[in-house]
């Protein structure tokens, strides 16, 4: 390898390992937990797996395996590209099953395709074949995504941009980018366009980020009429000590339909003070702070309600699904309730 290649190796290499961090921020460290945040390091990390194998296929021997893996993560890029900007618009805190489809089903396919008929004795049909298909589940899913982006650009809209608008035009053009690279790789562009317009989106994705303000709003989902609207600091902290006290002394979290407007007037508040409390002084939505409040329930329950099973545990703490128990219990703690349960029951047997 010449000082040139050896050059851009390191750039297009920084990039990738950059990106890694950048995911993982977003996956593990960030708190709460919020779906649209797992979403986008899930987005982040699927580039990084297609762009380092691109990269390293093109400077050094990259085995069939690691191929397959790398072509593999690219079919769900823009699914999660789709999803992440339908949470942004609808500013939706959560995703139900039928969009979790969007992602599962691509995974399912590529996952069993790769098995029945891997890359290793069967390259002519993935690079003939599979790659094309890939690809076009890509754009068709980049060209799905522009019902979020076009009304953006309605006349009223663009003069008044919020921070997250804004993320969303990035994020959107930066895959659209990639996407465009590697289609027209295959038909005689240079192959390195892909991972050095990576290394490059990434550091414009991370400067967008770096301002307090902006980087709040995006990562935590806090509204931008917050900001032009917001109640003065010591109304919002009485609100949210009120609130914790009800919660302390009532256990409302524990009603499975448990709404704002009845938590407001509980506390003798409007149901917009509360929210913008919530949003401007702790970062969570309503149902993120209720969740909080019942997932450390069931954690109590868990470890000490024995005769319980888990599902009941989820009902006892008010949740009507036992999918949006573990959910929720998974977006807090990290783990499932199962996992959970047997790692106190390992602890105390200590």
């Amino acid at each position: 390898m010449d000082i040139i290649s050896e050059i851009l190796f390191f750039f297009a290499g920084l990039g990738v390992f950059n990106a890694v961090l950048l995911a993982g921020f977003f996956l593990f460290f960030i708190k709460p937990r919020r779906t649209l945040n797992l979403i986008f390091g899930c987005l982040i990390l699927m580039l990084c797996i297609r762009i380092g194998k691109s990269l390293f296929h093109v400077f050094m021997e990259v085995p069939r395996t690691i191929r397959q893996i790398g072509l593999s993560a690219c079919i769900l890029v823009g699914p999660l590209l789709f999803l992440y900007l339908k949470g942004l618009s609808a500013k939706a805190e959560g995703l139900g099953n039928k969009e979790a489809l969007h992602v599962l089903l691509p995974f399912l396919g590529i996952l069993v395709f790769g098995i029945a008929r891997p890359y290793e004795h069967f390259d002519q049909l993935w690079n003939e074949v599979v790659v094309q298909v890939i690809y076009l589940v890509w754009i068709a899913y980049v060209l799905a995504s522009l019902q979020y982006i076009l009304p953006l650009f309605q006349a009223e809209k663009r003069k008044s941009w919020t921070a997250i608008e804004k993320w969303m035009l990035l994020v959107y053009g930066c895959v659209f980018w990639l996407c465009l690279a590697y289609n027209l790789a295959l038909h005689g562009a240079p192959y390195l366009a892909g991972p050095f317009s990576f290394s490059i989106i990434l550091y414009v994705l991370c400067i967008y980020l770096i301002p307090t303000k902006t980087r709040t709003q995006i990562i935590h989902g806090i509204s931008e009429k917050y900001k032009k609207q917001k109640l003065e600091h010591t109304q919002a902290e009485t609100l949210i000590n009120d609130l914790q006290q009800l919660m302390k002394e009532q256990n409302l979290y524990l009603q499975a339909d448990l709404k704002m407007p009845q938590v407001a007037e509980a506390i003798s508040s409007s149901p917009h003070d509360l929210s913008q409390a919530l949003n401007g002084f702790l970062g969570l939505s309503f149902n993120e702070y209720i969740n909080q409040w019942r997932i450390e329930k069931a954690c109590e329950l868990l470890q000490t309600q024995h005769h319980l099973s888990i599902e009941g545990i989820g009902k006892e703490v008010g949740f009507n699904s036992r999918s949006a128990f573990y959910t929720a219990f998974k977006n807090t703690k990290g783990i499932t309730p199962g996992e959970f349960k047997k790692q106190k029951a390992v602890f105390v047997s200590k």
